[in-house]
């Protein structure tokens, strides 16, 4: 039984979703579909990316991950599927595949396209779909894919250090209004170490201490934590901590490194 995870910017309720899994169970009949998320950003591909990567883990080697996103073929040219630590991914080579995974997938290759996919609408049905069952059917890519590269000839926003500041943002605000940023913990530890640090937001310091989880904190208490996938997550204890605290997605994030001479 083959299992796809569906990833998309297309909103809840959308009438995409309900046309996207009809195509897959009319060409797969026995697919178990998974709902990831459909609510990011529309276009933003860091968001959805970085949802897919929490997650995709959790599921067996072998699963399917669809990611519906900024899929034209004409814009994008190509159609990437990349098997990576016994996952497949397909999606558009439009960077979304640059933001989930941070270190070279072991295999990347580009669906072989007909002239007439460069014009068509709704590839992640029209297209997508063809190739995962053609895959179920056969049990490989042999005839559909070639050798690809991801084109890292694009802007990441990447954190990164200066001075004695560690400048990262919010990717996006959760269901519990956490805001969850592209800082990880590698990244934290190489840069700020044990060192004294203020995290500042909206040019005020909030926070100086990183927390071990949400629970031993007051009701209502500012927190910083980072969360099970390694990056820097901002909340309240049991509040609406995002909202409370101005941060949105794209929200700058500072930690400043204080050194001993400083303090």
């Amino acid at each position: 039984m083959a299992i796809i995870t569906l990833t998309s910017d297309y909103g809840s309720g959308s009438h995409y979703i309900g046309s996207l899994k009809g195509a897959i169970l009319s060409k797969i009949p026995n697919a178990q579909i998974i709902d990831i998320s459909h609510q990011t950003e529309q276009y933003n591909h860091e968001q959805l990316a970085y949802v897919l990567a929490s997650v995709y883990k959790n599921f067996p080697k072998g699963t399917w991950h669809l990611l519906a996103i900024d899929t034209s073929v004409f814009l994008h040219k190509q159609i990437l599927i990349i098997e990576h630590e016994g996952h497949y991914f397909i999606g558009a080579d439009n960077t979304v595949f640059n933001f989930l995974f941070l270190e070279k997938p072991s295999k990347i290759y580009r669906l072989v396209l007909k002239p007439a996919d460069e014009k068509a609408l709704f590839p992640e049905k029209n297209i997508f779909v063809d190739a995962i069952a053609q895959f179920v059917k056969k049990g490989d890519l042999k005839g559909i894919v070639e050798p690809a590269q991801i084109n890292r000839d694009v802007m990441v926003h990447a954190p990164f250090y200066e001075g004695n500041l560690l400048r990262g943002r919010v990717i996006f605000v959760d269901s519990f209004d956490n805001a969850h940023t592209n800082i990880s913990k590698s990244i934290f530890d190489e840069c700020i170490g044990d060192s004294a640090f203020k995290i500042h937001l909206w040019k005020r310091s909030r926070l100086d201490i990183i927390s071990s989880s949400y629970q031993p904190n007051r009701d209502g208490e500012e927190v910083a934590v980072f969360n099970s996938n390694g990056f820097l997550e901002i909340g309240m204890s049991r509040g609406r901590g995002a909202q409370l605290m101005g941060l949105s997605a794209g929200s700058k994030i500072l930690i400043e490194k204080i050194n001993r001479d400083d303090s």
